[in-house]
């Protein structure tokens, strides 16, 4: 709420994150992982704050007819007003090919699905549906999606928390024809783990919060992946957070 107290490049810290997190869910740009892991105010940074506070926006100083690279009080200000539209928007009225838009999921049998601590069936939004016939593979899944034929994994050893899943290393390359990663967060070994079990043309699902949306698009552009859908739920469940991004990638295939 102070001029003296804006946003500059070169600032880190927690409040820039969640700059980061309402830029990249508002559309604004993709930000380097350096960046995102940095809690960095950094170039990417400033090329997003740039496109939010261009046109249509235009968010001017005085005596200006172009956007500077500053977080001021009328930046943060347009941030807060569209992240509370985004948080409250409405269900969106769209028809997926590749995920799951309900808790419940594809009509199935929920008796034969793990529980939660509630002792209710595990979620089923942003789970894939439709799968290809080969082999399904979901990292660091805890069967929300065994009902579609996913088998669990992980993809780095020492993974706290969730049930015992064996490790992606038991996957023969190029056979994944269907990859499901939600909410799971994805090492440089999980990354290379991705690309040799994935079959040609593999289906990539990721869905994720937006306060970890940045690191997925860093590891979308990474694994030159094409996305043929992009998603946005709201995710009452987490308190802050700010709904599901869901992207649904297809693969390069492989020479």
């Amino acid at each position: 709420m102070s001029d003296a107290d804006h946003v500059l490049p070169g600032a880190q810290g927690d409040h820039v994150t969640r700059i980061q997190a309402a830029l990249v869910t508002l559309g604004a740009g993709v930000i380097a992982a350096d960046e995102v892991d940095g809690r960095l105010y950094g170039p990417t940074t400033v090329r997003a704050v740039l496109a939010f506070k261009g046109p249509p926006r235009n968010i001017l100083g005085p005596g200006q007819t172009t956007p500077d690279n500053i977080v001021g009080k009328k930046t943060i200000a347009a941030l807060d007003i569209e992240i509370v539209a985004f948080e409250n928007r409405p269900p969106p009225a769209v028809v997926s090919l590749f995920v799951s838009l309900t808790h419940e999921g594809s009509p199935h049998d929920h008796t034969t699905c793990p529980v939660d601590g509630s002792g209710h069936p595990v979620d089923h939004i942003a789970t894939p549906v439709n799968p290809g016939l080969g082999r399904k593979v979901n990292i660091g899944g805890e069967g929300e999606t065994r009902y579609q034929g996913f088998e669990d994994f992980v993809t780095d050893p020492g993974v706290v928390g969730g049930p015992p899943r064996p490790l992606t290393d038991t996957v023969v390359s190029d056979t994944a024809t269907d990859i499901a990663l939600r909410s799971a967060p994805i090492s440089t070994r999980g990354e290379r783990e991705i690309r040799r079990i994935a079959a040609s043309g593999a289906r990539l699902t990721i869905a994720t919060n937006s306060f970890t949306l940045p690191k997925m698009e860093q590891i979308v552009q990474r694994l030159s992946g094409v996305v043929i859908e992009r998603i946005s739920l709201p995710d009452t469940s987490v308190p802050d957070g700010l709904g599901y991004q869901i992207l649904v990638v297809v693969l390069p295939i492989k020479l």
